[in-house]
């Protein structure tokens, strides 16, 4: 065998194969009472997408997952409008054109600019820098609701920046900066429904009628607003764990020059500009405007290629067509889930568990928050799996126990942000990926994500009680 074939034939294929075949097996033994032919071969077919999902023999792309899917359920006999709803659906076109203006804000350097002038004026230290991530998180989080746009942009500034503070590679300041800088890009904007992409795709899950009624923006907000405290809590609890050990030395005249180095806006940051500031005022103004986020987002999209801030190679490089046929067929799971009978199937031994555990709201919260941490082991699409399965359950939880549907779906997005499964979170592999050796040390990001889910946990309790006194439990 030579080196080609071996690369070809690797350990991680060969595992993704075995584990395909099992699926295949476990299609045609149909094995489970209650659930009939086709539900058994879209079983199977979730399975296979599972292992390839897990193990990515093919290069890391997350479509061979989406592809094997779709090829199950034609075999299943499902009509492929069935198996591809989350492609025309609105969750996805508020993702395609968030990608791309967040694409913009990266290649036209408009992003980096706005940083470092937010930054300028300032004598940094930990305090300033974290603060200041902060802000810039919420900025940008109106500006585009897609998280990994966000940090993709935001976390080569932050090496940029610890670069200017003479921070050394691996050391604890540089890795507390660019942790910080990759948290206060996601945490913040969960708080409200369109902050990020969380909102659309998680209500999504919701089954169609009174549970998805009321997953309004108001309610969203109302359950999600500790997000806003806890991202800043964890940062400053981050900072006393790393407890940094070289002090900062970066005045405002070493930011003042690496903004005077950008020179002048060049024209397509005055394009990027132009459709930004559009942008956020329509979206401000959104209540007032018979238009949507989505028309809006693609009305600044539209703006930016005549302006010339986005070309059209921009849009084949700065497109992550894998991402978009990922969320596409993750927005697809609920219907698919109807349509097989899985959802039938499934829902008696959802409401077991659930009558194990709801009979207190705080027992309820902590004890499933524990199952899908347990659960993230195995879903490595960042617990869209455990939303879309157990969010079926959310009427026996509503009509049986008085608990809103998004406090269900508050702990799946804690689960979802869980960070010390490495492939079970493309955004670790993402930012490492940009930041090179200049971001931050394994070590020190292994120490966060433990931090992450004992101040998750604690909030996750605090918000019981929050959430009691607003009448949501």
């Amino acid at each position: 065998m030579n080196v080609a074939e071996s690369k070809i034939i690797s350990p991680r294929l060969i595992v993704t194969l075995v584990l395909i075949t099992l699926s295949a097996i476990l299609a045609l033994a149909s094995p489970f009472e209650g659930l009939d032919r086709q539900g058994h071969i879209m079983l199977a077919t979730m399975f296979a997408a599972l292992s390839a999902w897990i193990f990515r023999p093919a290069g890391g792309t997350l479509a061979i997952g989406a592809v094997i899917i779709i090829l199950g359920g034609l075999i299943a006999g499902i009509p492929i409008e069935d198996l591809t709803t989350g492609f025309s659906g609105p969750s996805l076109w508020l993702f395609i054109p968030a990608m791309f203006i967040g694409s913009a804000l990266r290649f036209t350097g408009l992003g980096k600019r706005i940083v470092l002038f937010l930054f300028r004026r300032l004598n940094l230290n930990y305090a300033k820098i974290l603060g200041g991530w902060f802000v810039i998180g919420v900025l940008f989080a109106i500006i585009t609701p897609l998280a990994t746009v966000r940090f993709l942009m935001l976390t080569p500034i932050a090496v940029s920046v610890a670069d200017a503070c003479l921070l050394e590679k691996g050391s604890r300041g540089r890795s507390l900066i660019v942790i910080s800088c990759w948290v206060l890009s996601i945490f913040p904007s969960i708080a409200w429904l369109n902050g990020s992409l969380f909102g659309p795709v998680f209500t999504n899950f919701l089954p169609e009628g009174p549970m998805r009624d009321m997953a309004t923006p108001e309610a969203w907000f109302t359950v999600m607003s500790p997000w806003l405290v806890f991202s800043l809590v964890f940062v400053i609890a981050l900072y006393f764990v790393l407890k940094p050990e070289q002090k900062l030395d970066a005045s405002k005249e070493k930011i003042q020059q690496m903004y005077d180095d950008l020179g002048p806006l060049s024209t397509k940051e005055k394009g990027c500009l132009i459709s930004l500031i559009f942008l956020l005022t329509c979206l401000v103004l959104q209540t007032f405007l018979p238009i949507t986020a989505n028309q809006i987002l693609l009305a600044a999209l539209a703006m930016m290629l005549l302006l010339g801030a986005l070309s059209v190679s921009d849009i084949s490089v700065g497109g992550s067509w894998d991402a978009i046929i990922f969320f596409g067929i993750m927005l697809s799971f609920t219907n698919i889930f109807n349509v097989s009978g899985l959802t039938a199937w499934l829902t008696p031994y959802l409401g077991t568990i659930i009558e194990a555990i709801a009979f207190n709201p705080l027992v309820f919260v902590l004890a499933l928050f524990a199952i899908c941490v347990v659960l993230r082991f195995f879903d490595v699409a960042q617990a869209w799996i455990i939303a879309s399965i157990f969010s079926l359950a959310t009427p026996i939880i509503y009509v049986n126990y008085g608990i809103h549907p998004l406090v269900s779906t508050a702990v799946f997005v804690s689960a979802s942000c869980l960070f010390f499964f490495r492939y079970a979170q493309a955004w670790v592999v993402q930012v490492e990926s940009v930041c090179g050796d200049g971001g931050w040390n394994p070590a020190h990001l292994k120490t966060a994500s433990i931090l992450y889910v004992i101040v998750a946990t604690i909030q996750l309790a605090l918000s019981t009680f929050y959430w009691s006194l607003v009448g949501i439990l």
